[in-house]
């Protein structure tokens, strides 16, 4: 860990005196093809003038960071399969590593190990300081769809990876496990629940089925709410039981009982998918990132890439009566800032004093310029905004190495708010 050169970048707005006052933590880290993506990593923080006051570097992947209540920073390193407690002048304070990344490897010094074969996307608190985290596990499921995209697909035994959400002690105590294949319908599939997304991981010639990519913790209620990509819905359940409270997004292709969890749209309602970042704002509504991948669920005609856009979306739940409203949105209209599509990663965060939203287009991808759905096969670019509630851009960065000798992929998953001191 170093505090090293900035990735490529530029800011194209900066307005002080309309920005939140603190600091936005992020991940940069190579996109586009394989070729070193697992080689370098930054975690950044950029200020309300646009300065970076924080800036480590490291020779491995860095993913997501999360504010603490004492001031420092937890963050990830999933290439390393490490997790980070350190200063706001870098120092490490604590550190965990999963054990499953280091059985063949010599002990780290002054590092926790929890007992998980992986962890990732997310990392997350709860208020009593015990770690929210995310790993997987797989099974072998029968009678399984060979394909997402094909409703006489034939059906064979496959390997099915499944999220497991954890609650960790800073001692590497896991006290609480909730297993999403336990709690949702394994046999539902949307488009990508095939994909080959967890063999570079170790779960090899298995399906992502959920690919759950953000946890978040409501202590209103005692609850945890997902983002499952791959499921094109948040599930939020609650934490003492696991029962499910709700599940929001397209209600096509779910059966009962989980059918009868969904939330019924109020008005005119724009599904999620593929999402990113889900989260509880200051004033209770849901905030996340729609990727908008597709933007329809099996079999219905896929929307092509080039014709498909990003948005942050807002949503207004009514529990009691089980609805839901979309109250707000960015990035589906032709205003500046609009019209973007990052086909994966993402963020979207309500900042608590000003109201406006920070959000991360964090995948751009481009093949000859053209955007596509593939994360790996061309340029890759992320750009972070942030608007006022009346969307007006105050800040607009672009992370892009499309102009470098050669040009370097580079995306960054989301954005995490750390208050002034």
């Amino acid at each position: 860990m170093t505090v090293g050169n900035l990735p490529p970048h530029r800011i194209e707005v900066c307005d002080p005196q309309r920005r939140e006052p603190g600091m936005m933590v992020f991940n940069v880290r190579p996109g586009g093809p394989d070729i070193g993506r697992n080689k370098v990593g930054w975690i950044i923080g950029v200020d309300r003038e646009g300065n970076f006051p924080f800036n480590l570097k490291f020779d491995t992947a860095a993913q997501d960071s999360c504010a603490l209540p004492n001031g420092n920073i937890m963050f990830s390193l999933t290439g390393a399969g490490l997790i980070k407690e350190v200063t706001r002048s870098g120092q490490v304070v604590r550190q965990w590593h999963a054990a499953g990344k280091w059985q063949d490897k010599e002990p780290l010094p002054n590092s926790v190990a929890i007992d998980v074969p992986l962890t990732h996307h997310r990392v997350n608190i709860f208020p009593n300081g015990n770690l929210l985290l995310m790993s997987a596990e797989m099974r072998e499921l029968s009678d399984w769809p060979t394909a997402d995209d094909d409703p006489n697909t034939t059906r064979e035994t496959a390997k099915v990876v499944g999220d497991v959400i954890i609650e960790v002690t800073p001692k590497g105590e896991i006290v609480n496990k909730w297993h999403l294949l336990d709690m949702l319908d394994p046999y539902r599939l949307c488009y990508g629940s095939c994909s080959g997304y967890w063999h570079k991981l170790g779960f090899l010639d298995s399906n992502d089925w959920c690919h759950s990519n953000a946890v978040f913790y409501d202590p209103a209620d005692d609850t945890i709410m997902l983002s499952l990509r791959t499921q094109d819905c948040i599930l939020k359940f609650f934490r003492a039981t696991g029962e499910i409270k709700w599940i929001l997004g397209d209600p096509g292709n779910w059966k009962s009982p989980w059918s009868e969890k969904l939330l019924k749209p109020v008005g005119n309602i724009e599904w999620q998918y593929h999402q990113h970042d889900c989260s509880v704002t200051p004033s209770g509504t849901i905030l996340c990132f729609d990727n908008g991948n597709h933007r329809a669920l099996p079999f219905a005609e896929k929307l092509p890439a080039e014709q498909n856009y990003s948005r942050i979306v807002e949503f207004a739940v009514d529990e009691s009566a089980m609805t839901v409203e979309q109250i707000w949105s960015f990035g589906d209209g032709d205003g500046p800032g609009e019209g973007l599509y990052a086909c994966y990663q993402g963020g979207a965060f309500r900042l608590p004093e000003t109201g406006n939203t920070f959000m991360t287009f964090g995948g751009v991808c481009t093949i000859d310029g053209v955007p596509t759905n593939d994360n790996r096969g061309g340029m890759c670019q992320a750009r972070l905004l942030e608007v006022t509630p009346e969307k007006e851009v105050v800040f607009d960065l672009w992370i892009d190495g499309s102009e470098e000798d050669p040009p370097v992929p580079l995306s960054s998953f989301r954005a995490e708010h750390i208050p002034d001191k």
